[in-house]
């Protein structure tokens, strides 16, 4: 696939996912933003395991040729069933304003499961046909409701939902679509590349304690509407990170020289000024604005964390399929334990405001030790 069309099909899914979370954010008052954000995170543990059970085990487990898309896409199909199911059902049997909107959820947690597992495998291997469309059609239809609900429907949690579930939905359908298989394909999938999948799980599923458990352990403590604006600090990073999840195969192979690790830093400062600076900015205005505008005098921590964001994914995509296994483990101990205990303490003792400054910090300090881990993780992707 040639850069044109990677930074073309790369930009169209960005679109897509932040479209949602931006509408949710501009929209939504901190208590239904807060509880878009609870299903909205368990979408993102669906894409944060499929990434370690079948897109980078995969790249992984593969000597010189691609992984068959008969295996990798009966694999993603399975999983993002699975998902799809458990999502709609936690929703449907729980007593509260989500549970009308439990299809809505099964949907957009299944689709967007599916799509990031043939998106991933389209890029690796430069297909353009398993790539372009569903991204394309994907963020169309994500802008096209969502100026839908910014006109009629503002505010409404329903709408926002069902705007992530149909765009979610369309580019699944327009992806590469998977081949007909026997059951049981991720079962044989797991067993047949364990080797690979248990040091990328073991890592997912430490890295989720403190991305996604500790923003479940905050809920309580914050209260849903307080907790809105937390996870408002995150959303307002999520450009970032959509713009280098699609690149992840590009970016796992960058050679670590001083240049590069420059550049990404100073990226970094960029996009953190520019993020206090806008916050500001709106602050100054009378727009209606949702849960933004309550992250307004947070502007200071938000750019820290950032630029903290920025660093740290980019080096933790490298260590990702570089690293050994020990300074994978390392690096995500040193994480979730930032992540986790920090703030958790941070609320505890001075709420909201403590919360999220300690979110900051614990994200800038963590950021800086996978610098660390991938500047000496070499220059070869692990295979075992």
């Amino acid at each position: 696939m040639s850069s044109l069309r990677l930074i073309l099909t790369s930009s169209a899914a960005a679109v897509a996912t932040l479209s949602v979370q931006v509408l949710g954010l501009i929209t939504l008052a901190p208590t239904d933003f807060g509880l878009f954000s609870i299903v909205y995170l368990a979408g993102a543990f669906a894409l944060s395991l499929a990434l370690s059970l079948i897109c980078e085990a995969a790249t992984r487990s593969r000597s010189d040729n691609p992984t068959p898309w008969s295996d990798f896409s009966g694999a993603s199909t399975e999983f993002a069933l699975l998902f799809a199911a458990a999502g709609g059902l936690v929703v449907g049997v729980t007593a509260s304003p989500l549970t009308p909107y439990w299809w809505l959820v099964a949907l957009a947690i299944g689709g967007s499961a599916y799509r990031s597992t043939a998106r991933f495998y389209a890029v690796e291997n430069g297909d353009t046909r398993g790539s372009v469309l569903g991204d394309a059609l994907g963020a169309v239809v994500a802008v096209a409701l969502c100026a839908v609900t910014l006109l009629l429907h503002s505010g409404e949690l329903g709408w926002v939902l069902g705007t992530w579930a149909a765009s979610s939905v369309v580019a699944a359908v327009f992806s590469r679509w998977p081949t007909p298989g026997r059951p049981g394909v991720l079962v044989r999938w797991i067993r047949q590349r364990r080797a690979a999948i248990a040091p990328l799980v073991r890592d997912s599923l430490i890295m989720d304690a403190s991305s996604i458990g500790t923003p479940y352990a905050l809920a309580p403590i914050l209260g849903v509407g307080p907790f809105g604006v937390y996870r408002a600090v995150s959303n307002v990073a999520a450009p970032v990170r959509l713009l280098l999840n699609p690149i992840r195969p590009r970016i796992a192979r960058l050679r670590m020289s001083a240049a590069t690790i420059g550049i990404v830093l100073a990226g970094g400062v960029v996009l953190g000024g520019l993020a206090a600076g806008v916050l500001l900015l709106l602050g100054e205005t009378s727009w209606p604005l949702g849960t933004l505008r309550d992250l307004v005098p947070f502007a200071a921590p938000t750019a820290i964390f950032v630029m903290a964001n920025m660093v740290g994914h980019t080096f933790y995509i490298v260590s990702r399929l570089r690293a050994s296994r020990r300074d994978l483990l390392s690096a995500r101990l040193v994480q979730t334990a930032l992540g986790v205990v920090g703030p958790l303490l941070g609320a505890v003792f001075a709420g909201l405001d403590g919360a999220i400054w300690a979110y900051a910090l614990s994200t800038l300090m963590s950021s800086l030790y996978w610098l660390f881990v991938a500047r000496r993780s070499g220059q070869a992707p692990v295979t075992a």
